[in-house]
C-alpha cells in the first residue's frame, strides 16, 4: 500500500519515538510510506523533502507548535493547515495514496484532512492521541461551551465524522468518544494504543545497575529510585509530587529523580532551590549516554495525571518504563484507566492523584520490597510485548484494508 503518514510529531533526523516506530513497522511490512511532516521555525531549516531510513519525509516550514508561548502556538495552528497544503501541492500533486494515518493533536486540521480525502481519494484512520478542548476547559484556560471551546468541539466533530476508522489509546478512551458522540457508529472506534518498537538488546544490559552513574549524580547506592521524565506540563498535576517529595524528606530508601521540559520545569525547579531536597534531583537536559545508563539505575517510573481532568489520557512514557522493566507506580485521576490496567497486570500500584496518605505509603512499600519490585518489572516487560508493540498497532490498523 502506498500511505501519507500526516503529523507534527515527527522527531528531528536520527530521532525516534512511536510515530517513527510505527511507520517503520509499515515500512519492514513492505508498504511505500510518505511522511508529511511540520519543521518548526525555531529549527531554522526551510521546508525539505528527503528519504529518512527508507521513508520520503516532507518536512514543511511551519510556525512554533511547541514549546513555545499560547499566542504564537495558537497562531502557528492557523496558519498549519494551509502550509501543509501547499507542501502537499507543490510535492505530492502527483502522487497515489491508498491510506492517510493522522495523529491528534491539533484536531484543527478537519479542513486539510478533507482536502486530502477528496485528493487521493482514500480512507483516513484517525489515531487520537489527544483530545481538545477537554484539557483546556477541565484546567479553567478556558470556558466550557465558550467561544474558544465550540470552536474545538466544531473540528473535533468534522475529523470525527470525516474519519474511516478512528483508533483510541485505550478502552476508556473509546467508551468517552461513544460518549460525547452517541450518534457515531461504535463500529468504526476502536482500542488502537500507543506502541513502541521493543528493544530487547537492551535487556541484557539492565541487568547491572550502573553504579558509578549514581555515584557521579550523588544518587544514594541502596536506595529505590523513582523518576518522571519528559514533559512538565499542566496536567500532570506536578506540586503534588513536589509535595510528596517533602513530606517523605527524612525517608531515606527512596530517591525521586524529575527531569524534561515543559511549562512547569521553571515551577518546580523553584522548589528544588527553595528547599534543597536531600531525596530528589531536577534535571532539564542530559547528555544522551548519561541519559540511558541514568535511566537503567532507576526502579520505579511514575505517571501523574492531574485530579482536575474530566477525560481519560494515557502519557506515553509508561511505554520508556514498561521497555525498561521498571515498576510503575500512577498517581491519577478516575478518569483514565491507565492505573487500573498497570495494576491489573501485576506490573505496579495505582492511587488516586491528591491521595497523599497513599502514595507516599505505595512509595514506603516499593521501596522496602525490592523483590517484588523486580518481579513488577518483568510484569512491565510481559504489558509491553502483549499489548504495547508497534507489531500489534500496525496489525489492528491493517485488519481494515
Amino acid at each position: 500500500m502506498n500511505i501519507l503518514f500526516v503529523t507534527i510529531a515527527w522527531p528531528g533526523k536520527g530521532k525516534r519515538n512511536l510515530y517513527t516506530d510505527l511507520i517503520h513497522t509499515f515500512r519492514d511490512h513492505g508498504h511505500n510510506v510518505q511522511v508529511l511532516a511540520s519543521q518548526p521555525k525555531r529549527s531554522g531549516l526551510a521546508t525539505s523533502f528527503e528519504k529518512e531510513n527508507g521513508i520520503d519525509v516532507l518536512r514543511v516550514k511551519t510556525g512554533n507548535i511547541s514549546k513555545t508561548r499560547p499566542l504564537e502556538k495558537s497562531l502557528s495552528l492557523l496558519k498549519l493547515g494551509w502550509q501543509f497544503k501547499a507542501g502537499v501541492k507543490k510535492y505530492l500533486k502527483d502522487k497515489s495514496f491508498d491510506l492517510i494515518l493522522f495523529n491528534t493533536p491539533p484536531v484543527t486540521l478537519s479542513g486539510f484532512l478533507k482536502y486530502l480525502k477528496k485528493s487521493f481519494d482514500c480512507p483516513l484512520y484517525l489515531l487520537l492521541k489527544d483530545m481538545w478542548p477537554y484539557g483546556f476547559a477541565d484546567n479553567g484556560l478556558i470556558k466550557e461551551n465558550g467561544l474558544v471551546y465550540k470552536y474545538f468541539k466544531r473540528h473535533e466533530k468534522n475529523l470525527f465524522e470525516l474519519s474511516d476508522h478512528i483508533g483510541c489509546m485505550s478502552p476508556a478512551s473509546v467508551e468517552f468518544v461513544l460518549k460525547q458522540y452517541p450518534e457515531m457508529d461504535p463500529g468504526k472506534v476502536e482500542f488502537c494504543p500507543n506502541s513502541i518498537r521493543i528493544n530487547r538488546e537492551q535487556q541484557d544490559e539492565n541487568q547491572t545497575t550502573s553504579l558509578h552513574v549514581r555515584k557521579k549524580y550523588g544518587i544514594p547506592e541502596n536506595a529505590t529510585v523513582f523518576i518522571f521524565s519528559g514533559n512538565l506540563g499542566l496536567g500532570h498535576g506536578l506540586d503534588f509530587l513536589t509535595d510528596a517529595i517533602h513530606e517523605l524528606r527524612d525517608y531515606s530508601k527512596a530517591f525521586f529523580m524529575i527531569g524534561g521540559a515543559g511549562t512547569h520545569y521553571e515551577r518546580v525547579k523553584k522548589v528544588f532551590d527553595r528547599e534543597n531536597p536531600k531525596n530528589a534531583m531536577i534535571y532539564s537536559y542530559l547528555p544522551q549516554e548519561d541519559y540511558n545508563e541514568l535511566i537503567k539505575t532507576c526502579d520505579v517510573g511514575m505517571i501523574l495525571l492531574s485530579s482536575k481532568y474530566n477525560y481519560p489520557q494515557f502519557p506515553s512514557r509508561l511505554l520508556s518504563y514498561l521497555n525498561e522493566k521498571m515498576a510503575v507506580l500512577c498517581a491519577v485521576n478516575d478518569e483514565t484507566d491507565i492505573g487500573d490496567i498497570v495494576q491489573k497486570s501485576g506490573a505496579g500500584i495505582s492511587v488516586l492523584h491528591g491521595d497523599m496518605a497513599a502514595f507516599t505509603r505505595s512509595v514506603k512499600f516499593l521501596s522496602e520490597n525490592k523483590n517484588k519490585v523486580s518481579k513488577m518489572g518483568e510484569n512491565a516487560f510481559n504489558l509491553l510485548e502483549e499489548e504495547y508493540s508497534s507489531e500489534k498497532s500496525y496489525e489492528i490498523i491493517m485488519s481494515h484494508f
